[in-house]
This record gives C-alpha cells, sequence and structure tokens, in this order.
C-alpha cells in the first residue's frame, strides 16, 4: 500500500513537471486581433476612450503595469479636455490597481481614493465593486491589514450580491479567500470553491484560474495536500494557456506541494521561477518565493544559503513597502541564525519579527476608530441621497453628527486611557509585591539555612518505610537541592534524576511532592523556575535576553516560558521587566 502511495505521488510530481515544461518551451502567444486592432486605433485617435480603457485592462490583466500606467494616464489627460467623470474615475482606478502592484505604493492610495470619491458620486456599481476589491487589495498587501481589508471586500460583495454582478461577485470571492490565506484561517476555503464553480458556470477562464489557485491555497492549508495538487494544475493550465500575470503565485505553490513531498530539487526549481517572475507578480508572491526557497535550504542544513535569500527578501518587501509576509522572512532569519550559533543576530531578528507582529497588533485601535467614521460617512451619504433637496437641513445634521462622533472618539480615548493606567497601576502593583516577596523570602531562607546548621547532628533513620518523619526530611532536602543547587536549571530533568539523587524512587519522590507541596512534579519543578526568573527581572540592572533567560531556567522553549511568567504573574516577562524599569525611574 506504502509503495502504491508514493507511486501515485510519483506520477503526480511528473504531471507538474512535464506541465511546465509545456510552459517554458512555448513560444510568446501572438497577441489577440482585439488587442491588434485597439493599437490601430490608438495610433490615428489618441483620444479614443473605448481602446483606451480596453488597453488598461488588457495590459494590467497582463501584468505589464507600465503600459497600463501609460494609457490611464492618457485617459486622465483626455478628461482634462473633455471632462467626464466616468471616464476620470476608470483612470484613477486603473492609475492605482497598476501602480499598487509596481510597488508605488503611495501614488496608488491617492488614485484609489479619488476614484472612491468620484465613485460615491455616480452610479456605477461594476466599477464599484472593481474599486472595493483594489482598496481591499491595498489593505491586506500594502498595510498587512486584514480586517480592514475583508472589510472592504465584503463592501464589495454585498454590492455584487445586490445588483447581480455575477463576474465581479466572484472576482472578489477568491480575494476573500485569498485574505484568510493570509491570515492562516482555514474557512476561507468555502469562498474558494464558490468562486471556482461560478467561474465554469460563466466560461470565465480567468475567473476559474483565480477560483482554482485560491482553492488549491486553501487545500493546502488545511493539509488535504491530493485536492491541492488536483487544483493547482487546473490553475497551471490556464495560467500557461492564458498568459495570465502572477505566475509566481502559481508557482509558489507547486513547490510548498513538492516541498512537502520532499521533493527538494524540483521543490528549488519552482522557488527560483517565482523569484524571476518580479515585473508581472504581486510583491507579495516574489516575496514568498525567497521565503520558500530558503525554506528549502534550510531544510538540506543550507543556513548561510538561506540567510541570503531572506536578506534579499526582506529588501524587496522594504523597498516595494509591502508588508505580507516580512513578519515570516524575519522569524525564519532568527532561527538560521540560532542554527548556526549566532545568537545576537538570532536575536535581533526575532526582534524585528515581534515588531512587525506589534506593528498589526496595534493597529486595532485605529480600526476601531475608523469603523466609526466608516458608519458615520455611510449614514451622511444616505441621507443625502434622501434628503438632497434640505441643504439646510442636510447641514445642520452633518454638524449635529459630527459632534456626536467626536463626543464618541473623545469618549473611547477617555476609556481607552483610563483602562491604560488603571492596567499600568495593576503591573506596578504586581510588580512592588514581587519585590517584596523576594526580600521576606531572602530573609527567610537566611533564618532556615542557620537553624539547619544547628540541627546537623540528627539522628538518621533506620526504619525503610516512608514516615511522617522521613517524608519531612526527604522534602526539606529536595527544596535545599532547588533553592540552593537550583537542580531545575537543567533542560532533562526527570522525577528518576532526581529521586536518584535523594536516594529514593519515582514513587515515593512523587507523594513527598504532592503531600507537602500540593503539586505534581512539573509544576513543582516550574513554580521554582518562573520564581528565579521573578527575581532575576525584578534587577532593573540585568538584561538577559528573554530567549537566553528561558533556556538558562531549563525551559526548553520561550513560548513556555512565556504562558507560565503570565499564568503566574498576570504579565508577560517583557511587561514586567518594563514594569520594574519604571519603578527604578520613579525613585
Amino acid at each position: 500500500m506504502h509503495r502504491q502511495m508514493n507511486k501515485i505521488m510519483n506520477i503526480k510530481q511528473l504531471l507538474i513537471i512535464f506541465f511546465l515544461a509545456i510552459f517554458a518551451t512555448t513560444n510568446a502567444q501572438k497577441r489577440p486581433e482585439s488587442l491588434e486592432k485597439h493599437l490601430e486605433i490608438i495610433k490615428t485617435d489618441t483620444e479614443n476612450a473605448q481602446s483606451l480603457l480596453f488597453l488598461c485592462e488588457y495590459y494590467l490583466k497582463q501584468g505589464d503595469y507600465s503600459k497600463a500606467v501609460t494609457y490611464a494616464e492618457y485617459m486622465k489627460n483626455l478628461t482634462e479636455k473633455h471632462p467626464n467623470n466616468l471616464i476620470r474615475l476608470q483612470a484613477h482606478l486603473y492609475l492605482g490597481q497598476a501602480q499598487m502592484m509596481s510597488g508605488r505604493e503611495k501614488i496608488a492610495r491617492k488614485n484609489l481614493d479619488a476614484a472612491l470619491d468620484l465613485a460615491s458620486h455616480q452610479d456605477n456599481d461594476t466599477i464599484r465593486c472593481t474599486l472595493y476589491g483594489a482598496l481591499g487589495q491595498y489593505s491586506a498587501n500594502i498595510d498587512a491589514d486584514y480586517y480592514q481589508a475583508i472589510r472592504w471586500v465584503y463592501k464589495g460583495i454585498e454590492l455584487a450580491q445586490h445588483k447581480h454582478l455575477h463576474r465581479q461577485y466572484g472576482m472578489l470571492l477568491s480575494q476573500l479567500a485569498n485574505i484568510h490565506y493570509l491570515k492562516r484561517d482555514g474557512s476561507g476555503l468555502k469562498y474558494a470553491l464558490e468562486s471556482y464553480e461560478l467561474g465554469h458556470q460563466l466560461k470565465d477562464s480567468y475567473l476559474t484560474y483565480l477560483g482554482a489557485i485560491q482553492s488549491a491555497y486553501m487545500y493546502f492549508l488545511n493539509k488535504q495536500h491530493e485536492q491541492a495538487m488536483n487544483y493547482v494544475q487546473e490553475a497551471e493550465n490556464l495560467m500557461t494557456n492564458n498568459g495570465f500575470y502572477d505566475q509566481a503565485h502559481t508557482f509558489n505553490l507547486l513547490g510548498k506541494l513538492l516541498e512537502e513531498l520532499g521533493n527538494y530539487p524540483q521543490a528549488t526549481a519552482y522557488y527560483q521561477k517565482a523569484m524571476k517572475d518580479k515585473q508581472t507578480s504581486q510583491t507579495a508572491s516574489v516575496v514568498y518565493a525567497y521565503l520558500g526557497y530558503a525554506r528549502v535550504l534550510m531544510k538540506q542544513q543550507k543556513h548561510t544559503e538561506a540567510i541570503g535569500l531572506l536578506k534579499q527578501g526582506i529588501a524587496i518587501s522594504q523597498a516595494r513597502t509591502n508588508a505580507v509576509h516580512r513578519n515570516e522572512l524575519y522569524e525564519t532569519l532568527s532561527l538560521c541564525y540560532e542554527e548556526l550559533n549566532r545568537y545576537q543576530e538570532a536575536l535581533n531578528a526575532y526582534k524585528q519579527f515581534r515588531i512587525e507582529n506589534d506593528s498589526l497588533f496595534n493597529e486595532h485601535k485605529e480600526r476601531d476608530l475608523s469603523e466609526m467614521r466608516y458608519r458615520y460617512d455611510m449614514e451622511r451619504q444616505e441621507n443625502h441621497i434622501k434628503q438632497n433637496k434640505l441643504e439646510m437641513m442636510q447641514q445642520e445634521q452633518y454638524v449635529q453628527q459630527l459632534s456626536y462622533i467626536l463626543v464618541i472618539i473623545v469618549i473611547v480615548l477617555g476609556l481607552q486611557y483610563y483602562m491604560y493606567r488603571r492596567k499600568n497601576k495593576l503591573y506596578l502593583s504586581i510588580v512592588k509585591q514581587s519585590q517584596e516577596a523576594i526580600k521576606r523570602e531572602t530573609e527567610l531562607n537566611q533564618r532556615i539555612h542557620t537553624l539547619e546548621s544547628q540541627d546537623q547532628g540528627s539522628a538518621k533513620y533506620a526504619s525503610s518505610s516512608l514516615t511522617d518523619e522521613k517524608s519531612q526530611d526527604l522534602f526539606h532536602r529536595l527544596e535545599r537541592m532547588m533553592r540552593e543547587e537550583k537542580i531545575y536549571k537543567d533542560h532533562t530533568i526527570s522525577k528518576d534524576k532526581v529521586s536518584e539523587l535523594l536516594g529514593t524512587n519515582r514513587t515515593y519522590l512523587s507523594r513527598i511532592i504532592n503531600e507537602q507541596a500540593q503539586l505534581s512534579f512539573t509544576h513543582y519543578v516550574n513554580r521554582f523556575r518562573i520564581e528565579e526568573s521573578i527575581r532575576i527581572l525584578s534587577d532593573s540592572s540585568n538584561d538577559i535576553p528573554l530567549k537566553a533567560l528561558a533556556s538558562e531556567l531549563g525551559f526548553n522553549s520561550i513560548s513556555t516560558f512565556y504562558n507560565l511568567f503570565q499564568a503566574s504573574v498576570g504579565m508577560t516577562p517583557a511587561q514586567y521587566r518594563s514594569k520594574v524599569k519604571e519603578l527604578e525611574k520613579a525613585r
């Protein structure tokens, strides 16, 4: 059975390679007659709006963004001579999309905002759906704000459903599935499959391709590799036959699947193809190719080569202002440095990884505020449509609503500030109590040590049974080993090791700890580790990295350290250290 499965997977690998070979050896497709027709028209009539629209859409789909920008600029200039808000709206939309895809994010946002302003005064639902999708794409790829992206896409989906715009609805569904994939949320599969089925129903090859590739990614995310293989093969076929842009997106998934199968040479070949497709692919796809290739090299213990690729991926991500996958690049870079024992560089990379993640978290407050502004703008627009003849009433309502929103914002900000102050006081109180407890514990330990030194001549136990007196003696010896010898710092500490040190067995050891401390062995050991971490972090002059501290205390992972510390103290180690320094400055 195992051999049959291997044979099936090998056949699938050969099929993928065969399809890619066809793609690589096929000559460039001839330009379609419709394209030639419109290019001829533009030669004689540079202000033909219909041909300009066709050329913008065609080159945008082909990934030739410089030409798309050129013809969109012609459209915008045309509206300067012959004012036409619809043409101007389309010009700004195409400019925004093409500039966003080519890494010119600031000017792209200006054009998308201009298109949004024009769309609010026009009744063209098809363009509005496309615009909402473009804004969602900008939020996901440039801002890495997936919640804002989902909100834009849902807005387009609701409009497309209401107006029965099936193609726009399908494309927005595929975009929604892609955002779910970026969030590593497997529930986006249903949107990808619905987009794929709609593409077949409409006999739209591009929509089918989008649905197929997103379905493949979602199945891969859900670890259903056989289904992912089926859909990616169909997507690759459609991509090859039609010359769709962002081929790196498909190559990356082929690389992932072969990487899972352990076929590193072929996985590497596909990642390299994706890396070369910089001109016609989205930045996020190109960046991921560097990440995927680096991970393949890591599995082959080629960490130095992987570091070079990761740095190139980070440089492209920063140059094109695209935050997607940047946190993964830094996290993987940290792991590479750690494998090479370059711990300081590993720590620096890990800090950058945390900064990228924290930046996403910190934007949550801004989203809350923008949500109120969004609702207000929608309400104001509806009132404007219903009461367009009552300008004075509209103006008064506008001022009232604006005041209402400002009051809410002030209240929300005030509550947030109050909660922050309250939380800060609580944290400072916890730190003070911990520092006082450490002092008391030190004094008690000194007294106990003095008393024990006076009682060194006590008689040994003759009985082999575990009497109450012997149980207490064993527990005291265990406590002494923990507090003075700090055996809990051993990463491989176990009941067998400790019982051997005490001259007893693991059954007696478990019973002693349970009776005397009311804890299991693991919880007992971790209690000492957390207590020691509190003592170290309470010293404001100690700047040991938290990852190094966790390792020194015997934790096998920093996440375990973080979780146990927060459960015990009520805040993370980083927050505790910050509050200690804050108290030190206040003294």
